[in-house]
């Protein structure tokens, strides 16, 4: 049984907590509203949010899509803050199956293609365990991320869209250093999550997105040491130095 006074929300005491889940679970937007407020600012997240978890996973099974649809998007804030600041989400045993449910509700609502359809990929990018790329993406237009080599640790470019898909060393000056072409992966190359999310994107007619992925999880060249490696592994790897825990990315 969860203690909820003694609980912290992003403002004080999480004692109504429960009351605005009841609540929200009729589809009132005010207890939504609320609960946005109390569990999640601005990028940050508290414990009273990370309890919620349950709760919203629960939600995230209702038939009303007024429900269903804050609930996940909700839950994929709370959890992609919760990664990004170290917590232990994905070792927490009690979490473990109030994740699993989430990743399928926000898979469902995905096949049924909403009007905001990026924003709730971005939901499920954080629930499947990538907060930073859920962060970064865009619409693969203009999609530019600095990450770290992991062979020598030097800051490398990555773009994808319509100014190419290449990496590259950074000069102020100079711009964009030696561009090596990325290499994009074979969609059926694809293993785990990252095979699920690009299979999301092509079941789901965007094609611009499953082009983005492709890219994004397969391999760049590092112009100072080449080395080979996954943008999306070299990009989650931000948060490690946070204690959080990181996927690998087939590469």
């Amino acid at each position: 049984m969860i203690d909820w006074a003694r609980l912290q929300g992003v403002y004080g005491p999480a004692q109504d907590v429960p009351a605005l889940l009841k609540a929200a679970g009729t589809g009132a937007d005010d207890a939504w509203s609320e609960l946005w407020a109390q569990l999640w600012h601005q990028g940050n997240t508290c414990e009273a949010g990370i309890a919620a978890l349950p709760a919203l996973a629960s939600l995230a099974q209702h038939t009303d899509r007024a429900v269903r649809h804050p609930a996940i998007e909700l839950a994929g804030e709370i959890v992609g803050a919760a990664l990004r600041e170290g917590r232990p989400l994905e070792g927490t045993e009690e979490l473990q199956r109030p994740l699993a449910l989430l990743s399928a509700a926000a898979d469902g609502w995905l096949s049924e293609r909403p009007a905001d359809y990026r924003t709730s990929f971005r939901a499920k990018l954080a629930l499947d365990g990538f907060p930073v790329l859920s962060d970064a993406l865009d619409d693969f237009v203009d999609f530019c991320v600095e990450v770290r080599c992991p062979g020598c640790s030097d800051k490398v470019g990555i773009v994808i869209g319509d100014f190419g898909c290449y990496s590259s060393i950074r000069d102020w000056d100079l711009g964009d250093v030696h561009p090596i072409p990325l290499r994009p992966a074979v969609p059926d190359d694809l293993l785990g999550i990252a095979r699920r999310l690009h299979h999301a994107a092509v079941r789901d007619d965007q094609p611009r997105l499953a082009w983005g992925l492709r890219h994004v999880f397969g391999g760049a060249e590092c112009g100072a040491c080449g080395a080979i490696f996954s943008p999306a592994s070299a990009l989650e790897t931000r948060r490690a130095a946070g204690g959080g825990a990181v996927h690998r990315v087939p590469e």
